[in-house]
């Protein structure tokens, strides 16, 4: 009697392939250094045609850190994953005002507001402000935008009489950008346990 067999290669290489794809996001939730290396196999996972900074910055950020317990030096972590990004991406003509609008983005998607809510004590609050006036063209810029003006408007609601301006600017802003976010958030796998 003769046995037939069916066989293919087991799991071995797609498990260190799904792994490497992922370190980003373990790296962000441990907050440890994210090497420049650490995007290659994200990067060799995005969509053809898609911007690669938002999709690293996007994918990064995927999960809330509730190991996060302090948003400013939240923000000064996520600046150094920026850097890592936008090194990755061969992209090295980032202004400060960019960065740290896609550090704030970063920090303010991924931090767990729920139970470290915004204070009059955020000691980037005067970053804060000057980057949700940032002119945004690019996509990871208006999503990293989106989460920087849901956390700016929270932020001038405590001293809601002296910012009354500043709130209706920044919410008249999240209303210019709310469709295109929109359209840009769709392109994300859908992993968000925020």
């Amino acid at each position: 009697m003769e046995a037939v067999l069916h066989f293919a290669h087991n799991a071995d290489s797609e498990a260190e392939v799904s792994y490497l794809r992922n370190l980003p996001i373990l790296k962000v939730l441990q907050q440890e250094n994210v090497e420049v290396t650490d995007w290659n196999e994200l990067l060799a996972s995005a969509p053809s045609g898609e911007d690669s900074l938002f999709w690293c910055l996007g994918y990064a950020g995927t999960l809330c850190a509730l190991d996060a317990t302090d948003f400013d030096s939240w923000f000064i972590y996520c600046l150094t994953v920026v850097d890592s990004a936008l090194e990755a991406c061969k992209i090295d003509n980032a202004s400060n005002e960019r960065k740290n609008l896609l550090a704030l983005g970063l920090a303010a998607r991924t931090f767990n507001f729920a139970a470290n809510p915004v204070t009059k004590q955020l000691k980037c609050g005067d970053t804060l402000r000057s980057t949700g006036e940032y002119v945004c063209s690019e996509d990871a810029d208006i999503f990293a935008m989106w989460y920087v003006l849901r956390t700016l408007t929270d932020y001038l609601r405590l001293d809601f009489n002296n910012n009354l301006r500043a709130l209706t600017s920044a919410l008249g802003t999240m209303n210019k950008i709310r469709a295109r976010y929109t359209q840009i958030v769709e392109r994300l796998p859908k992993m968000d346990a925020c």
